[in-house]
């Protein structure tokens, strides 16, 4: 087969992430290139890249490979033939040769077998919220349903993620031809948002510039009992599920909570980067207290105490409750407009509202106040 260098090295960038650094199984730090498309795999997930040069079948030194076509012109034709555990390369002014093992060894590319499948019409806000989720899965291998991004299709879409302690939780207006409720890994989460702002978009027909500037990128998905599918311009990503029942995220969102208060984010942060030192060496709590017009954000231990006082924008009922500094950093983190924080009583989850972001909720922690 002969591959334009430009495309191919591309390609090879888009999978980069797919491919794992280290693993048990060495055929996977090649990628499978076949029926006009190019596959990368961790075995959690797969990615195919459509490439319609590629003719043939035969396995291709992922790094090595790369690192190659970063120093051979882009205009130039790369010939690539497999024969036994050899692949060969070849082009205008040059040649390679690498190891590879044989493409039965590779694991089987399968299509899903779709028991539904539809077309998120705005695939950007789906994906942003998946990348805002990432934060509050768990880490931890004990709830193996708590390592990932739940979603439940339907008429709605749900989004949600948490790990016992903190949890986010998004309800976005886009539709599903059928009810499923599944829950992807984080890995292939967090690949899908990469792919998704590496890809070029599909330049949409149109004549007007401005709409196909602001035009939304749409997302394929495929489901079925084991698997979920998603395709958008030449990506497919192919991803297992994690087998299990999740929380019913919705029913742990208090509902208006009735002690409100709303703030600059960025003024909060500040606050909260001047005591968490005194956080760090106490329990890690940051406690935040508020009344009329100021909330003083605080932190102490059995030697020291540190708290700062800033203005509020409003509030509804004073109120006062202690989180863990780590979980309102990674909150507050980025954020350049008005948050809201309500509480039904300082034992009570903590409610984060902040535009058209999640809502977060964050556990209290007990303290002596």
């Amino acid at each position: 087969m002969e591959v334009r260098v430009a495309e191919l090295r591309d390609t090879l960038k888009l999978l980069q992430p797919v491919i794992p650094r280290k693993s048990s199984l060495p055929v996977l730090a090649n990628v499978l290139l076949k029926d006009g498309r190019v596959t990368g795999t961790d075995l959690e997930t797969m990615v195919m890249v459509n490439l319609r040069e590629v003719d043939g079948e035969c396995l291709l030194p992922h790094k090595k490979a790369l690192e190659l076509l970063k120093y051979v012109p882009g205009n130039d034709w790369v010939a690539i033939e497999q024969e036994g555990k050899t692949v060969k390369l070849s082009w205008g002014d040059g040649n390679a040769e690498f190891e590879v093992a044989e493409t039965k060894e590779y694991p089987d590319v399968r299509n899903i077998q779709p028991e539904s499948e539809g077309t998120i019409a705005d695939g950007d806000s789906m994906v942003a919220s998946f990348q805002e989720m990432l934060t509050y899965r768990a880490r931890e291998d004990t709830r193996p349903i708590l390592a990932g991004v739940t979603v439940a299709f339907g008429e709605t879409m749900e989004i949600c993620a948490g790990d016992g302690f903190r949890m986010a939780y998004q309800m976005l207006p886009l539709a599903y031809p059928a009810e499923s409720r599944v829950t992807i890994p984080a890995g292939s989460v967090s690949l899908l948002c990469t792919l998704w702002e590496k890809a070029p978009p599909p330049m949409p027909m149109s004549d007007s510039l401005v709409k196909q500037v602001i035009s939304k990128r749409q997302l394929d998905i495929s489901l079925s009992g084991e698997r979920l599918a998603a395709r958008f311009g030449k990506i497919t990503l192919l991803s297992n599920l994690i087998q299990g029942t999740a929380p019913n995220f919705s029913q742990l969102v208090p509902q208006d909570p009735p002690l409100k208060v709303t703030a600059w984010a960025p003024e909060l942060e500040r606050c909260v980067n001047r005591v968490r030192g005194v956080a760090k060496d106490g329990n890690g709590a940051i406690r935040l207290s508020w009344s009329e017009n100021k909330m003083t954000v605080s932190a102490r231990n059995n030697e020291n105490s540190a708290s700062a006082e800033m203005d509020v924008l409003s509030f509804d009922g004073g109120g006062r409750i202690a989180v863990s500094a780590k979980y309102l950093q990674d909150y507050l983190s980025r954020k350049e407009g008005v948050v809201t924080i309500g509480i039904s009583s300082e034992k009570s989850p903590l409610l984060l509202r902040y535009g058209k972001t999640p809502l977060v909720v964050i556990m209290p922690m007990f303290v002596d106040w």
